[in-house]
């Protein structure tokens, strides 16, 4: 029987249990075989599964569940998992492959490749991996920061502006010294402006201008974030000092540069931030 919890209800598909606030018509699913996870809790207003059939192992996100955590209209978040499509149409060992997309009855679903990796940031919030991330040698993790980098250069490149990037979307390869980013959902085309005030994503990948209604939202803004993300592998992304940084001593004046709170003090563009972190690499000695 149905039970009420955290303002929604519990329903089970192929024995496991997700909350949404009214059943969806999930039959859309069967061909593509049997649920093994169930993610509910995103704020995004989708609701997503890991599922094994006659496909291999998939992760598809839907579009048209009453979840509990989002509180937007059902009609804008299947608007938006539809309008996202054409930013997965690339090749990138640093993105997540789309397999399809298309509609169903109630709304709209994207198929994935499965990625049994887990997230940098997991949720509930915790540093574990974030810890053993840091364990590995530089070539490794710089590695991974260069696929993310140069992914951010390439969409850039076809007009997009990354909006909601932090390393909760970033899941981490560790057998093949990738980090894959598999969900860019939000990105913008430009030109793009701040229209909510407070724009989504983790207050620690946040630019100036993403708290300011109308203010422009451009590579410079993309730039302060991909610095960021320098700081969640070697450094404090909270204080962004010198003494908490045990990456390359090379990278850090990029990384700092990047993340300087007046827009006119980072660098303009991410292939000049990308450009510069290579040349910062190219100096740094790494172990064989």
């Amino acid at each position: 029987m149905d039970q009420e919890r955290d303002q929604g209800l519990t329903f089970f598909i192929d024995g496991v249990a997700y909350t949404a606030r009214e059943q969806p018509d999930l039959n859309w699913l069967e061909p593509y075989g049997k649920v093994f996870y169930v993610f509910d809790q995103q704020t995004s207003g989708n609701l997503c599964f890991g599922v094994e059939g006659p496909y291999g192992r998939l992760f598809i996100k839907y579009a048209g569940a009453r979840t509990v955590r989002y509180m937007g209209k059902r009609e804008d978040a299947i608007l938006t998992l539809k309008n996202a499509m054409p930013l997965y149409d690339r090749t990138h060992p640093a993105l997540t492959a789309l397999r399809g997309h298309g509609p169903t009855r109630d709304g709209y679903a994207a198929i994935f490749a499965w990625q049994d990796l887990p997230a940098l940031r997991t949720y509930p919030p915790s540093d574990r991996i974030r810890r053993q991330v840091r364990q590995l040698p530089f070539r490794d993790t710089l590695k991974m920061l260069d696929g993310v980098y140069d992914l951010h250069v390439q969409l850039a490149g076809d007009g997009y502006i990354a909006v909601d990037f932090w390393d909760g979307n970033i899941l981490i390869d560790f057998l093949r010294s990738q980090a894959i980013v598999c969900d860019i959902d939000l990105y913008r085309k430009k030109p793009a402006v701040n229209d909510r005030g407070r724009m989504p994503g983790s207050s620690r990948f946040l630019a100036p201008e993403e708290y300011e209604m109308g203010a422009v939202l451009d590579e410079c803004t993309n730039v302060f974030a991909m610095g960021a993300l320098a700081f969640e592998f070697y450094g404090d992304n909270n204080d962004r000092g010198r003494e908490s940084w045990i990456g390359p001593p090379a990278l850090y004046e990029v990384a700092r540069k990047a993340t300087q709170m007046k827009r006119e003090k980072r660098y303009p563009t991410l292939r000049a931030f990308l450009n510069a972190w290579r040349e910062a690499v190219g100096r740094t000695p790494l172990e064989e």
